[in-house]
Protein backbone atom coordinates (compact mmCIF):
# COMPACT_ATOMS: atom_id res chain seq x y z
CA UNK A 1 0.00 0.00 0.00
CA UNK A 2 1.53 3.42 -1.06
CA UNK A 3 1.44 6.17 1.51
CA UNK A 4 -1.06 8.94 1.75
CA UNK A 5 0.17 12.75 0.36
CA UNK A 6 -2.28 14.02 2.96
CA UNK A 7 -2.04 17.18 4.54
CA UNK A 8 -3.90 19.66 6.25
CA UNK A 9 -5.77 22.21 3.88
CA UNK A 10 -5.26 25.11 6.86
CA UNK A 11 -4.24 24.94 9.83
CA UNK A 12 -6.44 26.66 12.82
CA UNK A 13 -3.97 29.56 14.50
CA UNK A 14 -6.29 29.36 17.62
CA UNK A 15 -4.40 26.00 19.15
CA UNK A 16 -1.42 24.63 19.78
CA UNK A 17 0.30 23.01 16.11
CA UNK A 18 -0.43 19.46 17.33
CA UNK A 19 -3.91 20.01 18.03
CA UNK A 20 -4.69 21.69 14.79
CA UNK A 21 -3.27 18.97 12.52
CA UNK A 22 -5.37 16.74 14.74
CA UNK A 23 -8.21 18.80 13.91
CA UNK A 24 -7.53 18.81 10.60
CA UNK A 25 -7.21 15.11 10.26
CA UNK A 26 -10.33 14.70 12.12
CA UNK A 27 -12.27 17.40 9.70
CA UNK A 28 -10.85 15.09 6.80
CA UNK A 29 -11.80 12.18 7.70
CA UNK A 30 -15.49 13.21 8.48
CA UNK A 31 -15.66 14.65 4.75
CA UNK A 32 -14.80 11.41 3.05
CA UNK A 33 -11.08 13.06 2.13
CA UNK A 34 -8.99 10.48 4.21
CA UNK A 35 -11.04 7.08 4.52
CA UNK A 36 -10.83 4.37 6.85
CA UNK A 37 -7.61 1.98 5.96
CA UNK A 38 -5.80 4.95 4.38
CA UNK A 39 -1.78 4.79 5.20
CA UNK A 40 -0.96 8.29 6.57
CA UNK A 41 2.38 9.93 5.76
CA UNK A 42 5.80 9.34 8.17
CA UNK A 43 6.50 11.72 10.78
CA UNK A 44 9.03 13.22 9.35
CA UNK A 45 7.55 13.41 6.06
CA UNK A 46 4.57 15.22 7.16
CA UNK A 47 6.96 17.82 9.26
CA UNK A 48 8.97 18.19 6.14
CA UNK A 49 5.72 19.29 4.36
CA UNK A 50 3.94 21.58 6.67
CA UNK A 51 7.89 23.05 8.13
CA UNK A 52 7.33 21.60 11.78
CA UNK A 53 9.43 19.53 13.97
CA UNK A 54 9.09 15.68 13.70
CA UNK A 55 8.13 16.22 17.57
CA UNK A 56 4.97 18.31 16.31
CA UNK A 57 4.19 15.80 14.17
CA UNK A 58 4.55 12.72 16.32
CA UNK A 59 2.52 14.91 19.08
CA UNK A 60 -0.38 15.18 16.49
CA UNK A 61 -0.57 11.90 15.84
CA UNK A 62 -0.99 10.44 19.20
CA UNK A 63 -3.34 13.24 19.90
CA UNK A 64 -5.29 11.62 16.53
CA UNK A 65 -4.67 7.66 18.35
CA UNK A 66 -5.90 9.29 21.50
CA UNK A 67 -9.28 10.38 19.85
CA UNK A 68 -9.39 7.05 17.64
CA UNK A 69 -8.97 9.09 14.69
CA UNK A 70 -5.63 6.62 13.64
CA UNK A 71 -3.87 3.76 15.21
CA UNK A 72 0.09 2.61 14.17
CA UNK A 73 0.94 -0.60 13.74
CA UNK A 74 5.22 -1.23 14.04
CA UNK A 75 6.57 -1.12 10.93
CA UNK A 76 3.77 -0.52 8.37
CA UNK A 77 2.72 3.07 9.64
CA UNK A 78 0.01 5.41 10.56
CA UNK A 79 -3.47 4.00 9.54
CA UNK A 80 -7.11 6.34 9.25
CA UNK A 81 -9.32 4.04 11.47
CA UNK A 82 -13.10 3.61 10.66
CA UNK A 83 -15.54 5.63 13.05
CA UNK A 84 -16.18 4.18 16.12
CA UNK A 85 -15.09 3.72 19.71
CA UNK A 86 -11.69 5.52 20.53
CA UNK A 87 -8.86 3.51 22.31
CA UNK A 88 -9.48 2.37 25.83
CA UNK A 89 -7.41 3.23 28.97
CA UNK A 90 -7.84 4.58 32.25
CA UNK A 91 -6.49 7.53 34.22
CA UNK A 92 -6.00 6.78 37.57
CA UNK A 93 -5.13 8.85 40.67
CA UNK A 94 -6.55 12.23 39.42
CA UNK A 95 -4.15 13.85 36.91
CA UNK A 96 -1.67 10.77 37.18
CA UNK A 97 -0.87 9.05 33.63
CA UNK A 98 -2.02 5.26 33.98
CA UNK A 99 -0.84 2.73 30.95
CA UNK A 100 -2.96 -0.23 30.58
CA UNK A 101 -1.24 -3.22 29.09
CA UNK A 102 -4.10 -5.80 29.67
CA UNK A 103 -2.06 -8.52 26.90
CA UNK A 104 0.99 -8.35 28.55
CA UNK A 105 2.82 -7.06 25.25
CA UNK A 106 2.90 -3.64 25.73
CA UNK A 107 0.31 -2.99 23.70
CA UNK A 108 -0.99 -0.40 26.14
CA UNK A 109 -3.29 2.87 25.47
CA UNK A 110 -3.57 6.41 27.37
CA UNK A 111 -6.64 7.20 28.53
CA UNK A 112 -8.59 9.76 26.59
CA UNK A 113 -8.49 12.52 28.85
CA UNK A 114 -4.90 12.99 29.45
CA UNK A 115 -2.55 15.02 27.71
CA UNK A 116 0.59 13.42 26.16
CA UNK A 117 3.76 13.73 28.41
CA UNK A 118 6.43 15.40 26.39
CA UNK A 119 10.03 13.79 27.92
CA UNK A 120 10.87 15.70 24.39
CA UNK A 121 12.28 19.43 24.70
CA UNK A 122 14.80 19.54 27.49
CA UNK A 123 13.27 22.02 29.96
CA UNK A 124 14.40 22.92 33.57
CA UNK A 125 11.85 22.19 36.38
CA UNK A 126 9.70 24.66 37.85
CA UNK A 127 11.12 25.85 41.14
CA UNK A 128 9.58 29.09 42.13
CA UNK A 129 11.65 31.60 39.43
CA UNK A 130 8.11 33.10 38.41
CA UNK A 131 7.60 34.27 42.29
CA UNK A 132 10.81 35.78 42.12
CA UNK A 133 10.74 37.05 39.28
CA UNK A 134 7.24 38.91 40.16
CA UNK A 135 9.26 40.29 43.49
CA UNK A 136 11.86 41.36 41.36
CA UNK A 137 9.47 43.61 38.94
CA UNK A 138 7.90 45.18 41.56
CA UNK A 139 10.65 46.61 43.28
CA UNK A 140 12.26 47.75 39.94
CA UNK A 141 8.66 49.30 39.32
CA UNK A 142 9.10 51.37 42.57
CA UNK A 143 12.71 52.57 40.98
CA UNK A 144 12.37 55.01 38.39
CA UNK A 145 15.95 55.96 38.34
CA UNK A 146 16.89 52.22 37.68
CA UNK A 147 14.15 51.95 35.10
CA UNK A 148 15.67 54.97 32.84
CA UNK A 149 18.71 53.09 32.01
CA UNK A 150 16.59 50.14 30.99
CA UNK A 151 14.61 51.43 28.06
CA UNK A 152 18.19 52.93 26.50
CA UNK A 153 20.69 51.51 24.13
CA UNK A 154 23.48 50.06 26.25
CA UNK A 155 26.62 49.26 24.97
CA UNK A 156 29.39 46.76 25.86
CA UNK A 157 31.59 49.02 27.77
CA UNK A 158 29.20 50.87 29.22
CA UNK A 159 27.86 47.53 31.13
CA UNK A 160 30.65 46.93 33.83
CA UNK A 161 28.05 45.69 36.59
CA UNK A 162 26.72 42.71 34.14
CA UNK A 163 30.23 41.67 32.98
CA UNK A 164 31.48 41.29 36.77
CA UNK A 165 27.89 39.88 37.49
CA UNK A 166 28.98 37.36 34.74
CA UNK A 167 32.15 36.80 35.89
CA UNK A 168 31.19 35.92 39.10
CA UNK A 169 28.38 33.13 37.75
CA UNK A 170 31.23 32.01 35.74
CA UNK A 171 33.17 31.51 38.14
CA UNK A 172 30.74 29.28 39.85
CA UNK A 173 31.76 26.96 37.13
CA UNK A 174 35.43 27.07 37.69
CA UNK A 175 36.81 29.78 35.76
CA UNK A 176 38.59 33.30 36.70
CA UNK A 177 36.44 35.68 37.57
CA UNK A 178 37.94 38.16 34.84
CA UNK A 179 34.95 40.87 33.99
CA UNK A 180 37.23 42.34 31.60
CA UNK A 181 36.85 38.86 29.75
CA UNK A 182 33.06 38.77 29.70
CA UNK A 183 30.31 39.63 26.79
CA UNK A 184 26.91 39.84 27.68
CA UNK A 185 24.50 37.98 24.97
CA UNK A 186 20.86 37.47 24.65
CA UNK A 187 21.42 33.62 25.96
CA UNK A 188 23.94 30.43 25.09
CA UNK A 189 21.99 30.44 21.87
CA UNK A 190 23.04 33.78 20.59
CA UNK A 191 26.43 33.16 21.66
CA UNK A 192 26.45 29.90 20.11
CA UNK A 193 25.53 31.74 16.86
CA UNK A 194 27.70 34.63 17.32
CA UNK A 195 30.65 32.71 17.96
CA UNK A 196 30.11 30.93 14.20
CA UNK A 197 29.66 33.87 12.72
CA UNK A 198 32.98 35.36 14.23
CA UNK A 199 34.92 32.47 13.38
CA UNK A 200 33.94 30.26 10.08
CA UNK A 201 32.86 31.92 6.71
CA UNK A 202 30.33 29.85 4.97
CA UNK A 203 31.67 26.60 3.27
CA UNK A 204 34.56 26.07 5.85
CA UNK A 205 34.10 23.15 8.24
CA UNK A 206 33.72 23.04 12.69
CA UNK A 207 33.94 19.57 14.60
CA UNK A 208 31.02 18.36 17.12
CA UNK A 209 29.92 15.54 18.55
CA UNK A 210 28.39 12.60 16.10
CA UNK A 211 25.45 13.02 18.14
CA UNK A 212 24.90 16.88 19.42
CA UNK A 213 22.69 19.43 20.37
CA UNK A 214 20.44 19.97 17.64
CA UNK A 215 20.82 23.61 17.97
CA UNK A 216 24.37 23.86 16.84
CA UNK A 217 22.92 21.45 13.58
CA UNK A 218 20.43 24.16 12.85
CA UNK A 219 22.94 27.28 12.76
CA UNK A 220 25.36 25.57 10.93
CA UNK A 221 22.81 25.03 8.21
CA UNK A 222 21.90 28.44 8.79
CA UNK A 223 25.15 30.06 8.39
CA UNK A 224 26.40 27.45 5.75
CA UNK A 225 29.03 25.74 7.52
CA UNK A 226 29.71 22.01 7.09
CA UNK A 227 29.41 20.29 10.55
CA UNK A 228 31.41 16.88 10.56
CA UNK A 229 30.52 14.61 13.76
CA UNK A 230 33.31 13.06 15.84
CA UNK A 231 32.67 9.62 18.00
CA UNK A 232 31.96 9.76 21.30
CA UNK A 233 32.00 7.15 24.12
CA UNK A 234 31.02 7.28 27.95
CA UNK A 235 33.38 10.48 28.58
CA UNK A 236 32.67 12.15 25.32
CA UNK A 237 34.73 13.51 22.73
CA UNK A 238 36.62 10.62 21.56
CA UNK A 239 40.59 12.75 21.57
CA UNK A 240 42.27 10.03 18.67
CA UNK A 241 38.73 10.14 16.86
CA UNK A 242 39.07 14.14 17.25
CA UNK A 243 43.11 14.21 16.11
CA UNK A 244 41.91 11.88 12.91
CA UNK A 245 38.69 14.09 12.08
CA UNK A 246 40.92 17.60 12.18
CA UNK A 247 43.66 16.32 10.15
CA UNK A 248 41.10 14.99 7.27
CA UNK A 249 39.05 18.07 7.39
CA UNK A 250 40.83 21.03 8.06
CA UNK A 251 38.39 22.22 10.32
CA UNK A 252 39.25 25.21 11.94
CA UNK A 253 36.35 25.16 15.21
CA UNK A 254 35.21 22.51 17.28
CA UNK A 255 32.13 22.54 19.69
CA UNK A 256 31.39 21.11 22.29
CA UNK A 257 29.61 20.32 25.38
CA UNK A 258 32.08 18.29 28.09
CA UNK A 259 29.84 18.18 31.11
CA UNK A 260 25.99 16.75 30.77
CA UNK A 261 26.77 16.35 26.79
CA UNK A 262 23.75 16.62 25.15
CA UNK A 263 22.16 14.32 24.20
CA UNK A 264 24.30 11.56 25.85
CA UNK A 265 24.83 13.77 29.47
CA UNK A 266 28.58 12.03 29.20
CA UNK A 267 30.98 14.55 31.78
CA UNK A 268 34.54 14.67 30.39
CA UNK A 269 37.09 13.24 33.07
CA UNK A 270 39.83 16.12 33.91
CA UNK A 271 42.02 13.37 32.08
CA UNK A 272 39.90 13.53 28.92
CA UNK A 273 39.33 17.38 29.04
CA UNK A 274 43.51 17.46 28.94
CA UNK A 275 43.85 15.10 25.94
CA UNK A 276 41.22 17.00 23.97
CA UNK A 277 43.08 20.27 24.98
CA UNK A 278 46.47 18.85 23.47
CA UNK A 279 44.55 18.26 19.92
CA UNK A 280 43.04 21.40 20.31
CA UNK A 281 46.01 22.93 20.26
CA UNK A 282 48.15 21.09 18.12
CA UNK A 283 45.54 21.07 15.20
CA UNK A 284 44.85 24.92 15.81
CA UNK A 285 41.23 24.23 16.26
CA UNK A 286 39.10 27.10 18.27
CA UNK A 287 36.78 25.50 20.85
CA UNK A 288 33.54 26.98 21.40
CA UNK A 289 32.52 25.31 24.93
CA UNK A 290 29.19 25.39 25.68
CA UNK A 291 28.68 24.95 29.93
CA UNK A 292 24.54 25.63 29.57
CA UNK A 293 24.38 22.44 32.12
CA UNK A 294 27.69 23.10 34.05
CA UNK A 295 26.26 24.86 37.14
CA UNK A 296 23.62 21.67 37.87
CA UNK A 297 26.23 19.02 39.29
CA UNK A 298 27.70 19.79 42.56
CA UNK A 299 30.79 19.19 41.69
CA UNK A 300 32.18 19.45 38.05
CA UNK A 301 35.36 19.37 36.69
CA UNK A 302 37.38 22.41 35.46
CA UNK A 303 35.92 23.86 32.19
CA UNK A 304 38.08 23.01 29.03
CA UNK A 305 38.81 26.84 28.53
CA UNK A 306 41.14 26.52 32.17
CA UNK A 307 43.13 24.28 29.89
CA UNK A 308 43.31 26.78 26.56
CA UNK A 309 41.82 30.10 27.13
CA UNK A 310 43.67 31.77 24.58
CA UNK A 311 41.51 29.32 21.69
CA UNK A 312 38.28 29.04 23.89
CA UNK A 313 35.12 30.81 24.09
CA UNK A 314 32.96 29.78 26.71
CA UNK A 315 29.72 30.01 26.96
CA UNK A 316 27.04 30.10 30.24
CA UNK A 317 23.33 31.33 30.83
CA UNK A 318 20.43 31.41 32.72
CA UNK A 319 18.18 29.01 30.79
CA UNK A 320 18.69 25.62 32.25
CA UNK A 321 19.61 26.71 36.08
CA UNK A 322 17.32 29.62 36.30
CA UNK A 323 14.96 30.24 33.97
CA UNK A 324 14.09 29.45 30.04
CA UNK A 325 12.91 32.88 29.47
CA UNK A 326 15.26 34.56 31.16
CA UNK A 327 17.01 34.99 28.18
CA UNK A 328 21.02 36.30 29.08
CA UNK A 329 24.29 34.75 28.02
CA UNK A 330 27.73 35.44 29.37
CA UNK A 331 30.82 34.53 27.03
CA UNK A 332 34.76 34.43 28.31
CA UNK A 333 35.78 35.48 24.84
CA UNK A 334 39.78 35.52 23.95
CA UNK A 335 41.48 38.64 23.96
CA UNK A 336 42.60 38.21 20.15
CA UNK A 337 38.34 37.39 19.49
CA UNK A 338 37.20 40.19 21.68
CA UNK A 339 36.71 42.95 19.25
CA UNK A 340 35.02 40.85 16.74
CA UNK A 341 32.61 38.95 19.15
CA UNK A 342 31.38 42.54 20.09
CA UNK A 343 31.14 43.76 16.71
CA UNK A 344 28.95 40.55 15.54
CA UNK A 345 26.95 40.99 18.94
CA UNK A 346 25.69 44.55 17.63
CA UNK A 347 25.74 42.89 14.08
CA UNK A 348 22.91 40.46 15.37
CA UNK A 349 20.92 42.37 17.83
CA UNK A 350 22.83 44.81 18.89
CA UNK A 351 22.92 44.85 23.26
CA UNK A 352 21.36 41.77 25.03
CA UNK A 353 17.96 42.67 26.83
CA UNK A 354 19.05 45.28 29.09
CA UNK A 355 15.61 44.27 31.14
CA UNK A 356 16.66 41.00 31.59
CA UNK A 357 20.27 41.06 32.22
CA UNK A 358 19.24 43.95 34.90
CA UNK A 359 17.37 41.06 36.71
CA UNK A 360 19.84 38.88 36.04
CA UNK A 361 22.58 40.75 37.53
CA UNK A 362 20.22 41.88 40.46
CA UNK A 363 19.85 37.78 41.20
CA UNK A 364 23.00 36.88 40.93
CA UNK A 365 23.93 39.61 43.55
CA UNK A 366 21.15 38.89 45.88
CA UNK A 367 21.93 34.91 46.68
CA UNK A 368 18.69 34.97 44.00
CA UNK A 369 20.74 32.81 41.52
CA UNK A 370 22.10 30.27 43.99
CA UNK A 371 19.05 30.01 45.59
CA UNK A 372 17.17 28.76 42.79
CA UNK A 373 20.24 26.65 41.41
CA UNK A 374 20.10 24.86 45.08
CA UNK A 375 16.39 24.63 43.69
CA UNK A 376 16.65 23.25 40.52
CA UNK A 377 19.48 20.78 41.59
CA UNK A 378 17.22 19.09 44.46
CA UNK A 379 14.31 19.04 41.81
CA UNK A 380 16.43 17.56 39.14
CA UNK A 381 17.81 14.91 41.61
CA UNK A 382 14.36 13.84 42.94
CA UNK A 383 13.72 13.11 39.27
CA UNK A 384 16.61 11.30 38.64
CA UNK A 385 15.33 8.99 41.71
CA UNK A 386 12.71 8.24 39.77
CA UNK A 387 14.31 7.12 36.53
CA UNK A 388 16.43 4.84 37.87
CA UNK A 389 13.58 3.03 39.97
CA UNK A 390 11.96 2.88 36.35
CA UNK A 391 14.17 1.92 33.74
CA UNK A 392 16.49 0.03 36.13
CA UNK A 393 18.70 -2.24 34.43
CA UNK A 394 18.12 -0.60 31.21
CA UNK A 395 20.82 0.30 29.45
CA UNK A 396 20.41 4.37 29.95
CA UNK A 397 22.49 6.91 30.58
CA UNK A 398 22.73 9.93 32.49
CA UNK A 399 25.41 12.36 34.54
CA UNK A 400 25.05 13.92 38.03
CA UNK A 401 21.75 16.34 38.27
CA UNK A 402 21.22 16.12 34.86
CA UNK A 403 17.82 17.21 32.79
CA UNK A 404 18.31 14.57 30.29
CA UNK A 405 19.06 10.93 29.76
CA UNK A 406 20.19 8.89 26.54
CA UNK A 407 18.50 5.31 26.15
CA UNK A 408 20.50 3.24 23.89
CA UNK A 409 18.97 0.69 21.58
CA UNK A 410 19.69 -2.62 20.79
CA UNK A 411 19.24 -4.48 17.44
CA UNK A 412 16.54 -4.92 16.06
CA UNK A 413 15.30 -1.79 17.24
CA UNK A 414 14.99 1.48 15.08
CA UNK A 415 14.89 4.61 17.44
CA UNK A 416 11.95 6.07 15.20
CA UNK A 417 10.09 3.13 15.70
CA UNK A 418 10.43 3.35 19.65
CA UNK A 419 9.17 7.03 19.27
CA UNK A 420 6.23 6.18 16.90
CA UNK A 421 5.09 3.55 19.41
CA UNK A 422 5.17 5.80 22.52
CA UNK A 423 4.01 8.57 20.88
CA UNK A 424 0.89 6.22 20.40
CA UNK A 425 0.88 5.76 24.25
CA UNK A 426 1.39 9.57 24.97
CA UNK A 427 4.65 9.76 25.18
CA UNK A 428 7.10 11.79 23.07
CA UNK A 429 10.43 11.29 23.35
CA UNK A 430 13.03 12.19 20.43
CA UNK A 431 15.27 9.55 18.40
CA UNK A 432 18.60 9.67 17.56
CA UNK A 433 18.29 11.04 14.40
CA UNK A 434 17.38 14.58 15.40
CA UNK A 435 21.02 14.84 16.77
CA UNK A 436 23.25 13.32 14.57
CA UNK A 437 26.08 14.85 12.83
CA UNK A 438 27.71 12.23 9.79
CA UNK A 439 28.99 11.02 8.60
CA UNK A 440 29.68 7.97 11.27
CA UNK A 441 26.70 5.61 11.69
CA UNK A 442 23.58 6.59 13.58
CA UNK A 443 23.43 4.90 17.14
CA UNK A 444 19.87 4.05 18.05
CA UNK A 445 18.71 5.86 20.86
CA UNK A 446 16.87 8.21 22.04
CA UNK A 447 16.76 10.92 24.54
CA UNK A 448 14.61 11.44 27.58
CA UNK A 449 14.52 14.75 29.17
CA UNK A 450 13.01 14.70 33.00
CA UNK A 451 12.48 18.19 33.97
CA UNK A 452 9.45 19.76 32.31
CA UNK A 453 7.00 17.45 33.27
CA UNK A 454 5.82 18.93 36.77
CA UNK A 455 3.45 16.01 38.01
CA UNK A 456 5.97 13.59 39.31
CA UNK A 457 3.25 10.93 38.99
CA UNK A 458 3.02 11.67 35.13
CA UNK A 459 6.66 11.32 34.95
CA UNK A 460 6.74 7.72 36.46
CA UNK A 461 4.28 6.76 34.38
CA UNK A 462 5.69 7.67 31.55
CA UNK A 463 9.14 6.76 32.25
CA UNK A 464 7.02 2.93 33.10
CA UNK A 465 5.84 3.24 29.79
CA UNK A 466 9.33 3.61 28.38
CA UNK A 467 10.32 0.47 30.00
CA UNK A 468 7.38 -1.21 29.00
CA UNK A 469 7.73 -0.99 25.39
CA UNK A 470 11.58 -1.45 25.47
CA UNK A 471 10.77 -5.15 26.84
CA UNK A 472 8.14 -6.20 25.03
CA UNK A 473 10.05 -5.47 21.64
CA UNK A 474 9.65 -4.22 18.32
CA UNK A 475 8.38 -7.78 17.38
CA UNK A 476 6.23 -8.62 20.10
CA UNK A 477 4.26 -5.12 19.90
CA UNK A 478 3.94 -5.36 16.10
CA UNK A 479 -0.13 -5.85 15.26
CA UNK A 480 -1.73 -7.00 11.64
CA UNK A 481 -0.51 -9.04 9.18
Amino acid sequence: MTRSAWRPRALSPSVPVYRAIADALAADRAAGRLTPGERLPTHRALADSLGVTVTTVSRAYAEATRRGLVEGTVGRGTFVRAPGPGPGGHVGGGARLTFDFDDGTGNGTVGPAVRPVDLGPNHPAAVGAEQRLAETLAVLATDPAALQPLAAYQLHDAAPRYRAAGATWMARAGMPDDPDAVVVTGGVQHGIAVTMLTLLRPGETALCADICYPGIKLLAHRHGVDLVGVPLDAEGLVPDALDEAAARTGARALFCIPTLQNPTAAVSSPQRRAALAEVAERRDLTVIEDDIYGLLPEQRPAPLATLIPHRTVFLTGTAKALAPGLRTGFAQVPPTLRAQFVATVWATIWMAAPLMVEITTRWIEDGTADALVAAQRRAVAERLVIAAEELGDLPWHGGPNTLHLWLTLPAPWRAEAFRDILAARGVLVQPAAVFHVGPGRMPEGVRLCVGGEPDLDRLRGALAAVRAVYDAGPFTLTRGP
